[in-house]
């Protein structure tokens, strides 16, 4: 009875922290979609400069420099961004709220010129970071150094480096 007990409990701990290899959602899977979509096209208006975007305990990042609370962030306060209309900046931190609502923290590009979006990250993890881009049907991980490990529609999980 002790052992039925403790292997229902381990496995319920183990189940209740989820896998980072494989994509859970709290939102569908085309919201999250057209989240990464729209982000990604803003992001592309981004100046070459911007290689990292990341909002972790909201908190948004941009090259490393803190701009505080997320919820109460004007545009006005990053000067990365000042140059996108106000419709982009509303639409950019719905986006990312949405999506940091979803374990997804931050984006950057690749020199494979695709966007990849920082999903589950984990401290002290840098080398095995999780990531999920969209695959719009050309997307290949090919010679890339990255590891597929899960897809759900048009979004590819894969390892990091």
């Amino acid at each position: 009875m002790k052992v039925n007990f403790i292997i229902i409990f381990v496995a319920f701990i183990i189940n209740s922290c989820g896998n980072r290899n494989y994509i859970e959602l709290n939102d569908d899977v085309a919201t999250i979609e057209h989240a990464i979509f729209s982000v990604d096209s803003i992001y592309s208006k981004f100046e070459d400069s911007v290689s990292l975007v990341f909002v972790m305990d909201n908190q948004l990042y941009i090259n490393r420099t803190n701009y505080d609370n997320f919820d109460s962030l004007t545009q006005e306060k990053v000067p990365e961004l000042d140059h996108l209309d106000g419709s982009d900046w509303q639409l950019l931190k719905d986006n990312l709220a949405l999506l940091q609502r979803n374990n997804i923290n931050g984006f950057s590009s690749t020199r494979y010129g695709f966007t990849r979006f920082i999903y589950k990250d984990e401290p002290g993890e840098a080398y095995m970071n999780r990531y999920i881009a969209l695959d719009s049907g050309n997307l290949s991980l090919d010679h890339t150094g990255y590891k597929l490990l899960d897809r759900k529609s048009n979004l590819v999980l894969f390892s990091g480096r």
